[in-house]
């Protein structure tokens, strides 16, 4: 993306939906897919809650997997949920268009799903109307400061509602397996979604090999806040430069993206 907007070499899409309204306000390569990281955290849990009332130690996974993002409970629950298979399931269920279960070769990686930001829309949008929903959004609402990994989850939308954050790749050594380029192995994610203030929001992101969490984190707030501006419908566009000079302040002149 060749823009004003954002650093050089990060990739980035977003929808934010108005709820009454019934349509995208703002959106940007909406079927563009990322992987998912910590987002698909979500799917794993109105699959798990589907039909069951949790107590105990159960209710204990789901509410450290939202509040925390905690990867051991994310962990058990891919497994007891059949992995791929709870993907494929929430796909058919929700209607989901991009949304793939991870590679072959790296079915215990719940976090290389791929997903969009339009599908992590749609995923908000079937939550908010299932009694499995309410309470996923209720632990979102009550998300930690700090993942259960230490990562902080205090960027992008974080504060407003009920947020998911996602993150992957900020290890010392980059996963250079072979995968499917949009997933982006290598190449650190950092992805904020939620359910704020009566809009869905997905603001998905990849960023150059060695990017700090904390430079990803500044793009990522500073895109999010920008977006959250955008009042008009369009490909992620407004009156002309309102949401770049949101983004830069008033003294960076906008530059035109010539992909919109």
């Amino acid at each position: 993306m060749r823009t004003g907007l954002l650093p050089p070499g990060v990739r980035a899409s977003w929808v934010v939906f108005d709820l009454a309204a019934g349509r995208a306000v703002a959106e940007r390569r909406p079927a563009e897919v990322f992987r998912a990281a910590s987002v698909v955290k979500v799917l794993l849990a109105l699959d798990f809650l589907r039909g069951r009332d949790v107590r105990g130690r159960d209710r204990g996974l789901v509410e450290a997997l939202l509040r925390a993002s905690d990867d051991a409970a994310a962990d058990e629950l891919w497994e007891r949920g059949g992995r791929a298979g709870i993907v494929e399931r929430m796909v058919r269920l929700i209607g989901l268009r991009e949304t793939v279960p991870p590679p072959a070769e790296m079915q215990g990686w719940w976090g290389y799903t791929g997903i969009s930001a339009g599908d992590v829309v749609r995923v908000y949008r079937y939550a908010l109307g299932v009694p499995e929903g309410r309470f996923v959004l209720e632990q979102l609402g009550r998300m930690a400061d700090k993942g259960a990994d230490g990562f902080d989850q205090v960027f992008g939308i974080a504060g407003a509602g009920a947020v998911k954050q996602g993150w992957s790749g900020f290890e010392d050594v980059p996963d250079r397996r072979r995968a499917p380029e949009e997933l982006g192995l290598g190449r650190p994610a950092l992805h904020t979604t939620g359910v704020v203030g009566g809009r869905v929001v997905a603001v998905l992101t990849l960023h150059p090999e060695g990017t700090s969490a904390e430079a990803a984190a500044e793009c990522v707030t500073a895109l999010a806040r920008a977006v959250m501006q955008v009042t008009a419908v369009g490909r992620g566009s407004s009156p002309e430069g309102q949401w770049k000079r949101s983004f830069w302040g008033e003294k960076k002149k906008p530059v035109k993206d010539p992909d919109w």
